[in-house]
Protein backbone atom coordinates (compact mmCIF):
# COMPACT_ATOMS: atom_id res chain seq x y z
CA UNK A 1 0.00 0.00 0.00
CA UNK A 2 1.37 3.16 -0.42
CA UNK A 3 0.47 5.66 2.43
CA UNK A 4 -2.14 5.18 5.05
CA UNK A 5 -5.79 4.90 3.52
CA UNK A 6 -8.15 7.27 4.08
CA UNK A 7 -11.75 6.87 5.27
CA UNK A 8 -13.46 5.28 2.26
CA UNK A 9 -17.32 5.66 1.97
CA UNK A 10 -19.17 2.74 0.43
CA UNK A 11 -22.53 0.77 -0.06
CA UNK A 12 -22.73 -3.00 0.94
CA UNK A 13 -25.95 -4.53 -0.01
CA UNK A 14 -26.67 -7.96 -1.59
CA UNK A 15 -25.56 -11.39 -0.51
CA UNK A 16 -23.60 -13.61 -2.60
CA UNK A 17 -20.46 -13.54 -5.39
CA UNK A 18 -19.07 -10.22 -4.60
CA UNK A 19 -19.26 -7.08 -7.55
CA UNK A 20 -17.21 -4.05 -6.54
CA UNK A 21 -18.27 -0.90 -8.92
CA UNK A 22 -15.85 1.55 -9.24
CA UNK A 23 -16.97 5.33 -10.82
CA UNK A 24 -14.97 7.14 -13.17
CA UNK A 25 -13.34 10.45 -12.77
CA UNK A 26 -15.80 13.53 -11.35
CA UNK A 27 -18.24 10.70 -10.36
CA UNK A 28 -19.43 9.14 -7.20
CA UNK A 29 -20.90 5.78 -5.56
CA UNK A 30 -24.48 7.11 -7.28
CA UNK A 31 -23.00 7.12 -10.40
CA UNK A 32 -24.03 3.12 -9.93
CA UNK A 33 -27.40 4.08 -8.06
CA UNK A 34 -29.69 2.58 -11.07
CA UNK A 35 -27.92 -0.74 -10.83
CA UNK A 36 -27.53 -1.69 -6.90
CA UNK A 37 -30.84 -2.36 -7.06
CA UNK A 38 -30.57 -4.73 -9.50
CA UNK A 39 -27.43 -6.66 -8.96
CA UNK A 40 -27.64 -6.62 -4.88
CA UNK A 41 -30.57 -8.87 -5.76
CA UNK A 42 -28.62 -12.26 -6.08
CA UNK A 43 -24.86 -10.40 -5.37
CA UNK A 44 -23.24 -8.81 -2.64
CA UNK A 45 -22.50 -5.21 -4.36
CA UNK A 46 -20.07 -2.49 -2.85
CA UNK A 47 -19.96 0.66 -4.25
CA UNK A 48 -17.62 2.95 -3.28
CA UNK A 49 -16.44 6.73 -3.28
CA UNK A 50 -12.64 6.68 -4.20
CA UNK A 51 -10.19 9.07 -2.27
CA UNK A 52 -11.72 12.72 -2.40
CA UNK A 53 -14.59 11.83 -3.98
CA UNK A 54 -18.17 11.71 -2.88
CA UNK A 55 -17.99 11.57 0.92
CA UNK A 56 -14.34 9.68 1.13
CA UNK A 57 -11.55 11.71 2.10
CA UNK A 58 -8.58 12.26 0.06
CA UNK A 59 -5.48 10.75 -0.47
CA UNK A 60 -3.28 11.72 2.86
CA UNK A 61 -0.02 10.70 0.16
CA UNK A 62 0.11 12.04 -3.46
CA UNK A 63 -2.34 10.65 -5.74
CA UNK A 64 -1.61 7.64 -8.41
CA UNK A 65 -3.52 4.95 -10.39
CA UNK A 66 -1.76 2.50 -8.03
CA UNK A 67 -2.84 4.03 -4.80
CA UNK A 68 -6.73 4.09 -5.91
CA UNK A 69 -6.59 0.49 -6.82
CA UNK A 70 -4.53 -0.31 -3.88
CA UNK A 71 -7.42 1.14 -1.87
CA UNK A 72 -9.72 -0.29 -3.56
CA UNK A 73 -8.87 -3.63 -2.72
CA UNK A 74 -7.87 -2.47 1.34
CA UNK A 75 -11.17 -2.03 1.61
CA UNK A 76 -12.17 -5.21 0.99
CA UNK A 77 -10.02 -6.47 3.63
CA UNK A 78 -11.81 -4.74 6.05
CA UNK A 79 -14.93 -6.05 4.56
CA UNK A 80 -13.75 -9.62 4.86
CA UNK A 81 -14.07 -10.06 0.94
CA UNK A 82 -11.61 -13.04 -0.45
CA UNK A 83 -12.20 -11.76 -4.29
CA UNK A 84 -14.67 -9.56 -6.44
CA UNK A 85 -15.89 -8.95 -9.78
CA UNK A 86 -14.56 -5.32 -10.21
CA UNK A 87 -16.93 -3.01 -12.50
CA UNK A 88 -15.26 0.30 -13.76
CA UNK A 89 -16.62 2.91 -15.56
CA UNK A 90 -13.67 5.34 -17.37
CA UNK A 91 -10.84 6.29 -14.78
CA UNK A 92 -13.04 3.09 -12.76
CA UNK A 93 -12.14 0.79 -15.80
CA UNK A 94 -7.95 2.16 -15.62
CA UNK A 95 -8.10 0.96 -11.59
CA UNK A 96 -9.48 -2.08 -12.39
CA UNK A 97 -7.04 -2.91 -14.57
CA UNK A 98 -4.32 -1.65 -12.38
CA UNK A 99 -6.00 -3.84 -9.76
CA UNK A 100 -6.43 -7.03 -11.36
CA UNK A 101 -2.67 -6.60 -12.63
CA UNK A 102 -1.37 -5.99 -8.72
CA UNK A 103 -3.93 -8.23 -7.42
CA UNK A 104 -4.77 -10.85 -8.99
CA UNK A 105 -6.17 -13.42 -6.45
CA UNK A 106 -8.46 -10.29 -5.42
CA UNK A 107 -9.90 -9.64 -8.66
CA UNK A 108 -12.15 -12.59 -9.65
CA UNK A 109 -13.35 -10.82 -12.94
CA UNK A 110 -13.25 -7.64 -14.84
CA UNK A 111 -16.18 -5.75 -16.55
CA UNK A 112 -14.42 -2.37 -18.25
CA UNK A 113 -17.27 0.16 -19.64
CA UNK A 114 -15.35 2.71 -22.01
CA UNK A 115 -12.13 2.45 -19.81
CA UNK A 116 -9.48 4.55 -19.26
CA UNK A 117 -5.74 3.29 -19.61
CA UNK A 118 -5.25 4.13 -23.16
CA UNK A 119 -3.17 7.63 -23.18
CA UNK A 120 -5.39 10.65 -24.42
CA UNK A 121 -2.44 12.58 -27.19
CA UNK A 122 -5.10 12.99 -29.91
CA UNK A 123 -5.23 16.97 -30.98
CA UNK A 124 -8.93 16.86 -29.83
CA UNK A 125 -8.20 15.59 -25.95
CA UNK A 126 -5.42 18.19 -25.47
CA UNK A 127 -6.93 21.11 -26.89
CA UNK A 128 -10.32 20.54 -26.25
CA UNK A 129 -11.32 17.31 -23.93
CA UNK A 130 -8.80 17.80 -21.34
CA UNK A 131 -9.55 21.99 -20.82
CA UNK A 132 -12.75 21.85 -20.68
CA UNK A 133 -13.24 19.04 -18.44
CA UNK A 134 -11.17 21.33 -15.60
CA UNK A 135 -12.54 24.74 -16.77
CA UNK A 136 -15.72 22.38 -16.13
CA UNK A 137 -14.36 21.58 -12.38
CA UNK A 138 -13.84 25.06 -11.73
CA UNK A 139 -17.22 26.16 -12.66
CA UNK A 140 -18.88 23.83 -10.05
CA UNK A 141 -16.66 24.08 -7.57
CA UNK A 142 -19.56 25.72 -5.44
CA UNK A 143 -21.90 23.58 -4.11
CA UNK A 144 -24.84 26.05 -4.51
CA UNK A 145 -24.06 26.84 -8.06
CA UNK A 146 -23.55 23.69 -8.69
CA UNK A 147 -26.99 22.18 -7.70
CA UNK A 148 -28.59 25.40 -9.42
CA UNK A 149 -27.22 24.33 -12.77
CA UNK A 150 -27.56 20.80 -12.82
CA UNK A 151 -31.44 20.98 -11.11
CA UNK A 152 -31.82 23.42 -14.38
CA UNK A 153 -32.93 21.05 -17.18
CA UNK A 154 -31.22 22.61 -20.36
CA UNK A 155 -27.84 23.36 -18.24
CA UNK A 156 -27.97 19.67 -17.03
CA UNK A 157 -28.64 18.10 -20.47
CA UNK A 158 -25.73 20.45 -21.66
CA UNK A 159 -23.30 19.34 -19.07
CA UNK A 160 -24.30 15.81 -19.43
CA UNK A 161 -23.79 15.83 -23.53
CA UNK A 162 -20.09 14.88 -23.08
CA UNK A 163 -21.16 11.52 -21.31
CA UNK A 164 -24.54 11.03 -22.40
CA UNK A 165 -25.60 10.00 -25.81
CA UNK A 166 -29.22 10.92 -25.64
CA UNK A 167 -29.78 12.75 -22.30
CA UNK A 168 -33.22 13.39 -23.26
CA UNK A 169 -33.77 9.43 -22.58
CA UNK A 170 -32.23 9.87 -18.96
CA UNK A 171 -34.31 11.45 -15.89
CA UNK A 172 -32.99 13.61 -13.98
CA UNK A 173 -33.14 11.19 -10.76
CA UNK A 174 -30.37 9.80 -12.53
CA UNK A 175 -28.14 12.67 -13.98
CA UNK A 176 -27.81 14.98 -11.13
CA UNK A 177 -26.35 12.46 -8.47
CA UNK A 178 -23.92 11.29 -11.14
CA UNK A 179 -23.22 14.42 -12.37
CA UNK A 180 -22.39 15.90 -8.62
CA UNK A 181 -18.76 14.96 -8.29
CA UNK A 182 -18.04 17.02 -11.15
CA UNK A 183 -17.28 20.08 -8.56
CA UNK A 184 -15.03 18.15 -6.26
CA UNK A 185 -11.60 19.38 -5.67
CA UNK A 186 -9.50 16.94 -6.19
CA UNK A 187 -10.61 16.69 -10.16
CA UNK A 188 -7.32 18.53 -11.24
CA UNK A 189 -4.62 16.20 -9.12
CA UNK A 190 -6.61 12.95 -10.10
CA UNK A 191 -6.94 13.70 -13.87
CA UNK A 192 -3.24 14.56 -13.60
CA UNK A 193 -2.50 11.32 -11.95
CA UNK A 194 -4.60 9.40 -14.52
CA UNK A 195 -3.19 11.01 -17.82
CA UNK A 196 0.40 9.65 -16.27
CA UNK A 197 -1.00 6.29 -16.53
CA UNK A 198 -0.83 3.72 -19.26
CA UNK A 199 -3.01 0.81 -18.98
CA UNK A 200 -0.87 -1.12 -22.17
CA UNK A 201 1.62 -1.75 -19.55
CA UNK A 202 -0.51 -3.43 -17.42
CA UNK A 203 -3.25 -5.24 -19.26
CA UNK A 204 -1.64 -7.72 -20.78
CA UNK A 205 -0.80 -9.09 -17.12
CA UNK A 206 -4.53 -9.23 -16.80
CA UNK A 207 -5.37 -13.26 -16.41
CA UNK A 208 -9.38 -12.78 -14.77
CA UNK A 209 -11.89 -12.84 -17.39
CA UNK A 210 -12.66 -9.86 -18.51
CA UNK A 211 -15.85 -7.93 -20.33
CA UNK A 212 -15.08 -4.88 -22.56
CA UNK A 213 -18.46 -2.58 -23.12
CA UNK A 214 -18.28 0.23 -25.20
CA UNK A 215 -20.49 3.02 -26.15
CA UNK A 216 -20.23 3.74 -30.15
CA UNK A 217 -20.56 7.44 -29.15
CA UNK A 218 -18.87 7.73 -26.56
CA UNK A 219 -17.37 11.67 -27.24
CA UNK A 220 -14.60 11.14 -24.47
CA UNK A 221 -13.13 7.93 -25.25
CA UNK A 222 -13.51 6.37 -28.78
CA UNK A 223 -13.90 3.09 -29.41
CA UNK A 224 -10.56 2.13 -30.97
CA UNK A 225 -9.48 2.45 -27.20
CA UNK A 226 -11.65 -0.35 -26.47
CA UNK A 227 -10.61 -2.43 -29.22
CA UNK A 228 -6.60 -1.70 -28.28
CA UNK A 229 -7.95 -2.69 -24.60
CA UNK A 230 -8.95 -5.91 -26.40
CA UNK A 231 -6.08 -6.85 -28.19
CA UNK A 232 -4.02 -6.13 -24.98
CA UNK A 233 -5.88 -8.21 -22.30
CA UNK A 234 -5.74 -11.94 -22.77
CA UNK A 235 -9.02 -13.62 -23.86
CA UNK A 236 -11.00 -10.71 -23.37
CA UNK A 237 -14.43 -10.11 -24.88
CA UNK A 238 -15.86 -6.48 -26.49
CA UNK A 239 -19.28 -5.51 -26.59
CA UNK A 240 -19.89 -2.40 -28.48
CA UNK A 241 -24.02 -0.76 -27.66
CA UNK A 242 -24.80 1.59 -30.81
CA UNK A 243 -27.27 3.40 -28.84
CA UNK A 244 -24.96 4.56 -25.94
CA UNK A 245 -21.84 6.91 -24.83
CA UNK A 246 -19.27 6.95 -22.14
CA UNK A 247 -21.95 5.81 -19.15
CA UNK A 248 -23.53 2.83 -20.56
CA UNK A 249 -24.77 2.18 -16.69
CA UNK A 250 -26.61 5.16 -16.73
CA UNK A 251 -28.03 5.20 -20.01
CA UNK A 252 -29.14 1.75 -20.16
CA UNK A 253 -28.87 0.43 -16.28
CA UNK A 254 -31.71 -2.98 -17.16
CA UNK A 255 -29.35 -3.81 -20.31
CA UNK A 256 -26.07 -2.93 -18.25
CA UNK A 257 -27.21 -5.38 -15.25
CA UNK A 258 -28.45 -7.80 -17.58
CA UNK A 259 -25.28 -8.03 -19.35
CA UNK A 260 -22.92 -7.67 -16.04
CA UNK A 261 -25.01 -10.78 -13.87
CA UNK A 262 -24.97 -12.55 -17.33
CA UNK A 263 -21.51 -12.28 -17.40
CA UNK A 264 -20.78 -12.85 -13.83
CA UNK A 265 -22.89 -16.26 -13.99
CA UNK A 266 -20.75 -17.19 -17.14
CA UNK A 267 -23.30 -16.28 -19.69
Amino acid sequence: MIGPTPHIEYVDQGSGPAVVLVHGLGGNLQSWLANIPTLSARHRVIALDLPGFGRSEPMTSGVTMASYADAAVELLDRLGVASATFVGNSMGGLLTIEAAARHPHRVHAAVLACSGGIPLTTWRHRLVVLPVGRALNRTLRHQAFRNSLLRHSATRRAIAAGIIYDTRKVEAARLIPALDGLGTPNFGATLHAALRYDARASAPLVRCRTLILWGRHDRLLPVCMGTQLHELIPGSELVVWDDAGHCPMIEHPERFDSLVAGFINGR
